[in-house]
C-alpha cells in the first residue's frame, strides 16, 4: 500500500511504543483488518517489529480479499480470509486478540440491520470461543460510545446505559454492541478469558471511508471539492471525536494493562458540537458553511461526552487536538485526491 508522510507518521509513534515488549514472541490477531482503526494496529504492529524485532506473530482477519492484498502487500503475516462467524482456521496458539470487526456507517445500520446484530453477537461469540480453544491471554473489544444511548451529560463506564428503543432497526448497531460486551463478561466469569472493552467515540483520520455516511466523512467530501460544508442537522448536538492513532494507542493499552472484565471509554478532550466541526473543517478548507437549518445562537449544546479518567489510569493520554487532527485528515486526503487525478491523467493521455 502506498502511504504518505502523516500515516507513515502516525505509524512511526504507534511502533515505538514501549509497549509491544509484552507481545514479543505471540501471536497477535486484528479481526477487521482492513478497517481504518484494524489497519492501524496492523501496520503499527508490523513496524514494531522491524523497529524492536519482537517476533510478534501477526493474523490479519478480513472477508475483503482484495482490500486486505492491497494494504498488507509488503506486511510479514498471515491474512485469515473468512467470515468471523466461522470457527478459525488457525493453528497453535492466539495469544491476544484485538477485535475490530463489524459493520459501521449509518448507511449499513438502515440497509441491513440483521448483520449488524448478527456480526457482533454470532461473530463475538464465536472468536470467543476459538479464543478459549487457542490459549488466550487477552481480547481487547472495539465497542462504541453509543452504547449509553439517549444520555446527556458526562458519562462514566459505571454509569446506568440510556435508553435505546428495540423496535427500531437503526437500534442494532447500539444493542448488537451492548450483547457483545455482555458476552465479553460472560466469558470472563465463565472461562475466566481476561477481556476488556473499548468504548470508542467517533473516530476519525486517515483510512476512514469516506463513503460511509458519516457526518465528519461529509464535512471533508465537500471541503476537498471545494463546496460549501453542508449542515443538515442541528448545529448544537455534541460531537466529540478521537483521532485514529490515538485510538489504536488505546486499544493496545487496554488489551496489555487492562483489568479483567472492564470497559474504558475512549474520548478526545474537546467537546465541539456539530457547528463547531463543520467550521473547522471550512477554515482548513477555506470553502464556507452551508447550514439547511437557522444558527442556535446561544441555545446550550445537547448531548453527552465520555470521562476518560479510567483509560488515564492506563497512561493513555489525548496526543492529537481536534482542529491538528483534522488537518491531518485532510491534508492525507487531499493528497490521494491528487493521486487519483493524476492516475486518470496519464490513463487519458
Amino acid at each position: 500500500m502506498k502511504t504518505c508522510h502523516i500515516f507513515d507518521e502516525d505509524i512511526e509513534y504507534l511502533a515505538r511504543l514501549s509497549l509491544w515488549k509484552k507481545l514479543s514472541g505471540k501471536t497477535l490477531m486484528i479481526t477487521g483488518a482492513t478497517g481504518m482503526l484494524g489497519s492501524y494496529l496492523a501496520f503499527a504492529a508490523n513496524k514494531a517489529n522491524l523497529i524492536g524485532g519482537y517476533g510478534i506473530r501477526l493474523v490479519l482477519s478480513g472477508r475483503n480479499s482484495q482490500k486486505a492484498k492491497q494494504l498488507f502487500d509488503n506486511i510479514e503475516c498471515r491474512i485469515l480470509l473468512q467470515d468471523i462467524r466461522e470457527p478459525l482456521d488457525v493453528d497453535g496458539p492466539l495469544h491476544y486478540i484485538i477485535h475490530t470487526a463489524g459493520p459501521v456507517g449509518p448507511a449499513v445500520f438502515e440497509k441491513n440491520p440483521l448483520e449488524v446484530i448478527s456480526v457482533n453477537v454470532e461473530g463475538t461469540m464465536s472468536l470467543l470461543r476459538s479464543a478459549i480453544q487457542h490459549d488466550c491471554l487477552g481480547v481487547v473489544f472495539a465497542s462504541t460510545h453509543e452504547v449509553y444511548g439517549k444520555a446527556e451529560g458526562e458519562q462514566k463506564e459505571s454509569s446506568i446505559l440510556g435508553a435505546v428503543d428495540p423496535y427500531d432497526p437503526r437500534s442494532s448497531y447500539i444493542l448488537a454492541k451492548q450483547t457483545a460486551e455482555n458476552i465479553l463478561a460472560c466469558f470472563s466469569s465463565t472461562y475466566g478469558l481476561k477481556s476488556a472493552s473499548a468504548r470508542l467515540s467517533r473516530l476519525y483520520g486517515p483510512l476512514m471511508n469516506m463513503d460511509s455516511g458519516l457526518f465528519i466523512c461529509s464535512f471533508i467530501n465537500d471541503a476537498l471539492h471545494n463546496m460549501p460544508v453542508h449542515v443538515r442537522g442541528e448545529l448544537n448536538q455534541l460531537r466529540p471525536l478521537c483521532y485514529i492513532a490515538d485510538a489504536a494507542e488505546a486499544m493496545l493499552r487496554i488489551l496489555l494493562n487492562a483489568d479483567r472484565g472492564e470497559a474504558y471509554n475512549v474520548q478526545g478532550k474537546e467537546l465541539p458540537t456539530i457547528g463547531d466541526i463543520a467550521l473547522m473543517v471550512s477554515e482548513i478548507g477555506n470553502c464556507g458553511v452551508k447550514f439547511d437549518k437557522p444558527e442556535t445562537g446561544n441555545k446550550p449544546a445537547t448531548g453527552y461526552w465520555l470521562n476518560t479518567d479510567r483509560i488515564e489510569r492506563l497512561d493513555w493520554r489525548q496526543r492529537t487536538g481536534l482542529l491538528e487532527g483534522l488537518r491531518r485528515t485532510m491534508n492525507f486526503f487531499a493528497g490521494s485526491e491528487t493521486e487519483n487525478e493524476e492516475k486518470e491523467k496519464d490513463q487519458r493521455n
